[in-house]
């Protein structure tokens, strides 16, 4: 049987390469892709700067893009053959995780792989992309490791808006959204906020300091992928000693919740290096493999998907063809008026032109 693979063959170029499958082995199934999901982590693959491997040794690490190479991991699809040794899942299983190289028709997983069969659906299950609402679940588990009465969020795209909605159901009373667009944060508000604040128009550290009495904020998540915003995020985070005065009795730390991946050449900004000295905060980077059981996060994002809590279905704003994928990268880019999350939808039997035989 073949599959049809996206493939990075250059720098922002994709193209169809036609594959034959391997042969299902006892404890394998055969996914018919339905959608994926289009996330910023691809961006450095398909930008030619950087990819997530396997060395040598058999751990995962950074290392540089070799053409051509594979993209996605946000897949939602159909099970339509399994091992001989495959217990948890039979033909026609609608399933969502995670795994590689999904921008593909056909993709041979191991049952063992973060998957897992969907619940029924009250919306099209091709939006339930479960890898970035288990994400969000994740990030919201690390923000509320500790008691937190006051809660931020820099950054209000599809991601920081899903953590707004669970911080929001968990509780949380005073969540802070931060952004430079008016627009986003109107959304920020809709979708629970309680205060949002515009740092391009007014000054973040003192309008956090008056709306907190002078206490910041217990915990704030950063998901902007820019030093800029982990310097907001750090600016309003709370000292662990009253004022940050050394001789006050220490209270405990703040926590910065880092989602985002910093993929841009910045300059590491002086001012900071000195909030990180006064403010001491906990960096946690709430990333997939922080979580005790990944499966689980992406599992309860499903929940919480279904009972609204955290609709990210109802934030998909853009869907394209498999075809385009080269022009969902580009969405990425540079977003499109309105855009929070994209995903690529898969037809039976797509024929992208150029494609070709590996």
């Amino acid at each position: 049987m073949k599959t049809l693979t996206a493939m990075v063959t250059d720098v922002q170029k994709i193209e169809f390469v036609e594959e034959e499958l391997p042969a299902l082995r006892e404890d394998e199934i055969l996914v018919r892709m339905d959608s994926v999901g289009l996330c910023h982590t691809d961006l450095p693959r398909f930008l030619g700067h950087h990819a997530f491997g396997i060395s040598k040794e058999g751990y995962r690490q950074v290392r540089p893009v070799s053409f051509p190479c594979t993209l996605g991991h946000e897949p939602v699809g159909t099970v339509v053959d399994t091992g001989r040794g495959v217990t948890g899942f039979r033909p026609g299983d609608r399933i969502s995780g995670n795994f590689d190289a999904a921008f593909t028709t056909y993709r041979v997983v191991s049952e063992k792989s973060p998957i897992f069969r969907l619940p029924d659906l009250p919306f099209d299950y091709r939006l339930c992309v479960a890898e970035p609402i288990g994400c969000v679940v994740n990030i919201v588990n690390a923000c509320l490791t500790e008691p937190v009465h006051c809660a931020g969020v820099v950054g209000c795209g599809v991601m920081g808006l899903m953590t707004i909605a669970g911080l929001k159901a968990a509780g949380v009373e005073t969540i802070v959204a931060v952004d430079v667009a008016d627009e986003k944060l109107a959304a920020a508000k809709a979708y629970g906020a309680s205060h949002t604040v515009n740092s391009m128009k007014e000054n973040l550290v003192e309008k956090v300091y008056a709306l907190t009495e002078g206490a910041f904020l217990d915990s704030i998540v950063e998901i902007t992928g820019s030093l800029k915003g982990l310097l907001s995020a750090c600016s309003v985070i709370r000292f662990p000693r009253e004022k940050g005065l050394l001789q006050n009795p220490f209270t405990g730390r703040g926590r910065i919740v880092i989602a985002s991946v910093y993929t841009k050449q910045e300059t590491f900004p002086p001012l900071l290096a000195n909030e990180l000295v006064l403010r001491a905060p906990i960096l946690d980077a709430a990333h997939p493999a922080s979580g005790r059981d990944v499966l689980e996060n992406d599992k309860k994002g499903v929940e919480a998907m279904i009972d609204g809590s955290i609709p990210m279905n109802r934030m998909i704003t853009h869907q394209i063809p498999f075809q385009r994928l080269e022009e969902g990268f580009q969405w990425l880019l540079s977003p499109p008026e309105g855009y929070l999350k994209g995903i690529v939808r898969f037809e039976e039997e797509p024929v992208p032109q150029g494609g070709r035989r590996a």
